[in-house]
């Protein structure tokens, strides 16, 4: 499968694979989260499914940069060696958004890669303590493990929270695609 080419009017910002990995997270965290009851069958089967994913998109994080330079199948702003995390991103992305003068980053803007990074360390979190408490036959019924496993789960929500809420203000004060993309990979130019 290659990366589409973009047209005058769109550009492909999210390949299937970010896209897979980001729905499915969606799905797992929803099920375990709200709707199956914690320690029974499904919700391991989501915890497992959840750290599939992640370790997934850890890997298509690294690899897909051996993508790029041949414009197969990945695009440069799933790759993780776009991540920019140092004060001055920071600094600039909160006087954009002050002005209400926000830029179009074609993939995340430094508050984005903070928040992948929190998700992906919450996410592998959850999977080290629920496989503990499931698994491990010394571990299970673990009071301690399961107010961890809880704290971070609910950690996770108050991610989840503030990352579907910046999506909205910043699509809306810098009049930029964002679910869109997530959704068929295109944005508007």
């Amino acid at each position: 499968m290659y990366r589409p080419k973009d047209t005058p009017s769109d550009i492909y910002i999210w390949d299937w694979v970010v896209r897979l990995c980001h729905w499915g997270l969606v799905a797992t965290f929803v099920t375990n989260y709200f709707i199956v009851e914690p320690g029974r069958l499904y919700h391991e089967i989501a915890g497992y499914i959840a750290v599939a994913l992640i370790l997934t998109r850890i890997c298509w994080g690294i690899l897909s940069t051996k993508f790029e330079a041949s414009k197969k199948v990945a695009t440069e702003y799933a790759s993780f060696s776009n991540v920019s995390l140092h004060q001055q991103a920071f600094t600039e992305h909160i006087q954009h958004v002050k002005q209400k003068k926000i830029p179009t980053h074609h993939g995340h803007n430094p508050f984005g890669w903070l928040m992948i990074m929190a998700v992906i360390t919450l996410l592998l979190g959850l999977g080290v303590t629920g496989f503990m408490m499931e698994e491990i036959d010394a571990m299970f019924g673990n009071s301690t493990l399961e107010w961890i496993h809880s704290i971070m789960a609910d950690v996770l929500y108050a991610c989840v929270l503030v990352h579907v809420a910046a999506v909205f203000a910043v699509q809306y004060m810098g009049n930029i695609q964002l679910v869109r993309p997530m959704l068929t990979g295109w944005r508007k130019r």
